[in-house]
């Protein structure tokens, strides 16, 4: 009777701690966007040539600067690496402006610095998709969605004598200072237009392919998209694209940066 209740003390036992409930394992988290940058998802949109034509493109997740690069981020690089200058962006980056986007840099400048801090320009694609922020009928990379632009974005301060900058002072605002789009990105409306990754081709859409678009392999100039502090308003539309050489110096052009979620697959090694 003894070894019969310790048989069945022993099998409860086991019941027991095979019905013991197991503690939740940790959920699933995606990699965290480095600081002072933000998660776009990716997915499709629809973006127009010239002509007004639609394009279906889908662009895989990658990360966002928030802000344009200021003068405190671009004056640290160049005194921590030495680097020389293309453009003139000292010229404007006086005291109390060290949170205004740096300016008068030209592309080879934005991927220098890009390069040094370990991210990449957008593409044109991914730059689009960004200020769209999941709007398919979004005019602007603001936080409204509508024709109504005043009060939103920097722009429209046109400058008469631009010989005189350097003495006059330029109109940009410190970053951030208007409300972000949905995805939380400020300033991709005016304040200063923006160097994107791509050469420049009017026609590209029609031939470009729709996932991840790279742009064209050369051209004569670089993609430039969001309008600055001195352009008119049709400049900060979403659709309007144009080029410049890639040696441009601006004082309404600077740049942001962006990052592969995922690292690039690496190339398999000749056999």
């Amino acid at each position: 009777m003894r070894n019969t209740f310790g048989f069945w003390l022993l099998v409860s036992s086991l019941w027991l701690t095979a019905c013991r409930v197991r503690p939740a394992e940790p959920p699933y988290q995606m990699r965290l966007p480095p600081p002072g940058m933000v998660l776009v998802p990716g997915g499709a949109f629809v973006r127009r040539d010239d002509a007004g034509r639609g394009h279906l493109t889908v662009v895989a997740p990658f990360f966002l600067d928030r802000t344009e690069v200021t003068n405190a981020e671009f004056r640290r690089f160049v005194m921590a690496t030495g680097y020389q200058s293309e453009g003139r962006w000292a010229l404007y980056a006086t005291p109390g402006r060290e949170q205004h986007p740096v300016v008068a840099v030209t592309w080879n400048d934005a991927v220098a610095y890009t390069r040094w801090a370990g991210k990449r320009l957008p593409t044109e694609a991914e730059w689009e998709f960004a200020a769209r922020a999941g709007r398919p009928t979004a005019q602007y990379g603001t936080a409204g969605t509508g024709t109504v632009l005043a009060g939103a974005a920097n722009f429209g301060h046109i400058a008469v004598n631009p010989k005189r900058m350097p003495l006059r002072g330029i109109q940009t605002t410190p970053v951030a200072t208007f409300a972000p789009n949905p995805f939380g990105l400020y300033d991709l409306s005016g304040n200063a237009a923006e160097w994107c990754q791509d050469w420049f081709d009017a026609d590209y859409y029609a031939f470009g392919p729709s996932h991840n678009p790279p742009g064209p392999d050369f051209g004569r100039g670089r993609v430039v998209r969001g309008g600055s502090w001195n352009d008119r308003e049709d400049y900060l539309q979403l659709t309007r694209r144009y080029g410049l050489p890639p040696g441009t110096i601006a004082f309404t052009l600077g740049f942001r940066c962006a990052a592969d979620v995922m690292p690039p697959s690496p190339k398999p090694s000749p056999k």
